[in-house]
């Protein structure tokens, strides 16, 4: 009798490797310096300026995902899909995200802090678009660089469908018409919006557990009867508000439901494999995903400015 074997977690493998890389995006001095109240309203606003950009970037990215998801056609079971799961996801992703980005312009209001990126005005001998161009670059943090180039990559291979061609008049037109001849010779490699998901669960992972070492970190200065949240150099805007928003038991619910369902959908992948077949399905993932994942810690590290 073969013993049961444990699923694997593709989510768990990833928080083992690069580790050292993953503390530095997770434990990084500007965190701590916010968790002092050693922020100033500058490098404050600085970094939220950056950060209310990259929300404009994971919306778009949210919806191309979105948009790529080939949903259950039947009915039966097309709840419990994990397409239909992860669909859900996002759109409530991209529901609180801009009820965040609303709550950065209430904060900043109260705590009189800047969130938008200045815009010099041109020179003479320079048109507006290559000038606000050239302040943009200036302004931003490498970080919110290469976070915007990984969220711009995000896309699906074409789904090759299966059904047969649609009787409908003018439909299978349309489907040409959007159909490129990759597109249809193609195969749709298995779990097609892998890399997609696992770029939004690891962007979401690190931040939760930055702003929770914050909060630790915030909490222990606070029992050791250190630096009184008074003289906060931000005004106290982190410690009030943002942290607890951040590291808050609903957030790591929402960010621990993503990665649940990226778990679930390899294992079931998985289920049924023996021997070198399932080594094989294993190494294909890992191949996929290692690498990406990888480049968006060493952008995670990057998004914190010098303190």
């Amino acid at each position: 009798m073969v013993s049961p074997r444990e699923s694997w977690s593709l989510t768990d493998h990833l928080l083992s490797t690069q580790e050292h890389l993953y503390e530095s995006a997770t434990q990084h001095p500007f965190l701590l310096a916010g968790a002092e109240g050693r922020l100033s309203k500058d490098i404050l606003s600085r970094w939220l300026a950056n950060d209310r950009l990259y929300i404009h970037s994971y919306i778009r990215a949210a919806g191309t995902l979105l948009a790529s998801i080939d949903l259950p056609k039947q009915v039966p079971g097309s709840q419990e899909a994990f397409e239909t799961q992860l669909a859900d996801w996002l759109i409530e992703a991209l529901a609180a995200i801009r009820k965040e980005e609303r709550f950065f312009i209430d904060v900043a209001d109260r705590y009189g802090l800047g969130i938008e990126i200045a815009i010099p005005f041109p020179p003479g001998s320079q048109t507006a678009a290559a000038a606000q161009n050239i302040a943009a670059k200036d302004e931003k943090l490498p970080g919110l660089i290469q976070l915007e180039s990984i969220f711009s990559s995000i896309s699906n291979p074409p789904t090759t469908s299966t059904d047969s061609p649609s009787k409908l008049p003018g439909v299978a037109l349309v489907q040409s018409l959007f159909t490129t001849t990759a597109a249809a010779t193609t195969p749709t490699p298995l779990l097609p919006w892998l890399e997609g998901a696992l770029t939004f669960w690891g962007s979401e992972r690190c931040y939760l557990d930055a702003w929770s070492w914050a909060r630790d970190k915030a909490e222990e200065r606070r029992c050791s009867g250190g630096h009184a949240e008074k003289d906060d150099a931000d005004g106290g805007a982190l410690r009030k508000e943002f942290i607890p928003n951040w590291s808050s038991p609903e957030f790591a619910v929402f960010v621990d439901r993503l990665g649940a369902l990226i778990d679930a959908a390899v294992a079931g992948m998985l289920e049924g494999k023996e021997g070198e077949e399932r080594e094989r399905l294993k190494g294909e993932v890992l191949g996929r995903v290692e690498g990406k994942w990888k480049t968006l810690l060493e952008a995670e590290r990057q998004f914190w400015p010098d303190v």
